[in-house]
C-alpha cells in the first residue's frame, strides 16, 4: 500500500494507488458517520521490510485526496522521490533528477487505464465481504481477503486495517493507526502509519493537475 516507473518498482506504485483506494471504499461504508470527508491532506510513515539488509526503512509521504478519484502522492524518498498524481482523465508519475542539471523523467497516462477508476468503484462496496474480497472484522481493525480477479487487478492479496480504538460505528478518518499491504511478490507486508490528517484542509481541484518541469523527459504508460 511506493511508487517507481524508473527508479521505483511499479509494484510499490500499486501500492500507492491502494491508499486512495482505501479512503474511497470507506467513505462509502460509513457514510452516516462520515468516516472522511470529501477531501483532506494526509502525512503518513510508509515502513518497507527489507530481507537482505534484515531491517525496516521509513519513508515521509505527502498525500492530498479529492472525491472522486483524485490524487496526490509524493514520496519523499532521499534516494528514490517519486510524486504520482492523477485526476479523472490523466495519471502523472514524476521522478525528479537525482543531481541539478539532470534531467528528470515523467510518465503520462490515460486515467482510465491507469488511474484505476474500476477498482476504486468496485471497493465502493465497503468493509463487508463480497464479490472482489472477505473481510473479517476484529476488535481494532478488519482484514481484507482478496479475491482471485482482484488480486489479478490490483497486485494485492490482503489488507489489514488497524484503528487506535476498539471497532465502533463513530469511527472516523483520525482513528486510524495504520493499514498493512501484502502484495503478491512480497513476504512481508508494507505497513503505512497514520502521522497527521487534517479533515478540514482546502484542497483545490488543480492540486491535481501537473505541470512538467523544464529538462524532462516526458514519455507515455
Amino acid at each position: 500500500m511506493s511508487l517507481k516507473p524508473f527508479r521505483y518498482s511499479y509494484t510499490k506504485m500499486k501500492i500507492g494507488f491502494f491508499v486512495i483506494i482505501f479512503f474511497t471504499f470507506v467513505d462509502v461504508a460509513f457514510t452516516a458517520t462520515r468516516f472522511i470527508p470529501k477531501s483532506f491532506e494526509a502525512d503518513l510513515e510508509q515502513v518497507v521490510f527489507s530481507v537482505t539488509f534484515n531491517k525496516e526503512s521509513v519513508t515521509p509521504v505527502k498525500m492530498k485526496y479529492k472525491f472522486s478519484n483524485n490524487l496526490y502522492f509524493n514520496v519523499q524518498s532521499e534516494e528514490t522521490p517519486v510524486i504520482y498524481i492523477c485526476n479523472k482523465e490523466k495519471t502523472w508519475i514524476y521522478n525528479p533528477p537525482f543531481i541539478e542539471g539532470e534531467k528528470g523523467e515523467v510518465k503520462v497516462g490515460d486515467s482510465s487505464k491507469y488511474c484505476y477508476v474500476k477498482i476504486f468503484d468496485a471497493l465502493n462496496k465497503g468493509l463487508k465481504t463480497n464479490d472482489l474480497y472477505e473481510v473479517k472484522q476484529k476488535k481494532r481493525g478488519a482484514k481484507l481477503t482478496f479475491k482471485k480477479e482482484a488480486v489479478a487487478q490490483t497486485g494485492i492479496k490482503e489488507v489489514a486495517l488497524t484503528f487506535k480504538s476498539t471497532w465502533h460505528k463513530g469511527l472516523s478518518i483520525t482513528d486510524v493507526e495504520k493499514m498493512e499491504i501484502w502484495d503478491t511478490e512480497k513476504k512481508k507486508p508494507t505497513v503505512f502509519r497514520f502521522k497527521k490528517i487534517n479533515t478540514n484542509a482546502k484542497i483545490d481541484f488543480m492540486d491535481f493537475e501537473f505541470k512538467i518541469p523544464e529538462n524532462t523527459n516526458v514519455t507515455k504508460f
